[in-house]
């Protein structure tokens, strides 16, 4: 996947198209935009700008536009985290990791899937 540079919003509204493909602005507003607050017209644009990222595209075979995701929500992801270590951490996953358990309480459960993890990494 290409950089998508999807932000919170569209964070949002990529969930409601993942939990619910095929589906009208309308719905879409309904399951996202309410409880967030937004306008109908802020949805729309939302909409718009992930299809015109080519993360979503809208079936325009009806009378009402459907859309849906083009993207898996692991693909999306996936290029989070790798926005991520490139912006904070120069590409460096030790770093994150060394990040991740230095100052945090990691639960004993976390800890121990942390080194079954790490045991499983090919060298």
């Amino acid at each position: 996947m290409k950089n998508k540079n999807i932000s919170n919003s569209e964070w949002k509204i990529m969930k409601v198209l993942w939990e619910t493909p095929y589906i009208t602005l309308r719905q879409i507003y309904e399951k996202a935009g309410v409880s967030e607050g937004w306008s109908y017209t802020t949805v729309r644009t939302l909409v718009t700008r992930l299809v015109d990222k080519e993360a979503a595209a809208a079936d325009k075979s009806g009378t009402n536009f459907k859309y849906y995701p083009l993207l898996s929500e692991n693909e999306c992801k996936n290029s989070e985290v790798k926005n991520f270590l490139d912006k904070v951490f120069d590409g460096r996953k030790s770093m994150l990791m060394v990040s991740l358990t230095k100052d945090s309480n990691l639960t004993v459960e976390e800890t121990k899937t942390l080194m079954s993890l790490i045991e499983k990494i090919d060298n």
